[in-house]
């Protein structure tokens, strides 16, 4: 069996080391959901700028249809005999092309919205990263103030293991050989 120096050393060394290394694998893991936070914003901006060019290409093509309906309308009414530039025709394509406004209106605001959501996100996800990297940067520096902590409480043992061993030798050396009796006597070797 080892003799209580070795067992004391072996014990600091052992949990100041663990102690350690979980603070460097903390350390690790806030570096690590960092940078997954990070890569997430960059999706979520990514993602914004396609819902605005998604609402862009929407509101083109809603145009489109509008001017469409709109010739269609116009052709009809010329076909007809109408003019188109007054009375029932007139108000009719008008407001083909006043529900029109209203229609892209809603779609420029729809993908505006859209957007605007995913930077809100991004703007999430960073955050998370940084509180992630603060919170593994703690552990780590909590670890290192523990082991040094493991190591000072694992010296002062060993000092109170020398100073007791001394104590006990130098009692039996202040009562020297003669005029004590073996019961008053302390021993410890």
């Amino acid at each position: 069996m080892c003799d209580p120096v070795t067992l004391t050393i072996a014990a600091t060394v052992a949990t100041a080391a663990g102690t350690a290394y979980s603070g460097y694998t903390a350390l690790q893991e806030g570096r690590y959901q960092n940078q997954v936070a990070n890569n997430n914003a960059k999706l979520e901006r990514d993602a914004a700028y396609d819902s605005e060019v998604r609402g862009q290409r929407s509101e083109m093509q809603k145009w489109r249809e509008i001017a469409a309906t709109r010739s269609a309308q116009i052709a009809a009414f010329a076909a007809n005999g109408f003019d188109t530039s007054f009375g029932s025709a007139a108000d009719v394509t008008g407001d083909t092309l006043a529900l029109g406004f209203e229609d892209t209106n809603t779609i420029r605001e729809n993908a505006s919205r859209e957007a605007r959501g995913h930077i809100i996100s991004a703007q999430n996800y960073r955050e998370q990263g940084k509180a992630a990297l603060r919170s593994g940067k703690q552990a780590a520096i909590k670890a290192g103030f523990q082991t040094v902590g493991t190591i000072l409480g694992g010296a002062g043992q060993l000092q109170s293991m020398k100073a007791g061993s001394s104590q006990t030798i130098s009692g039996f050396g202040k009562s020297g050989w003669g005029g004590t009796s073996a019961a008053n006597s302390t021993f410890a070797w």
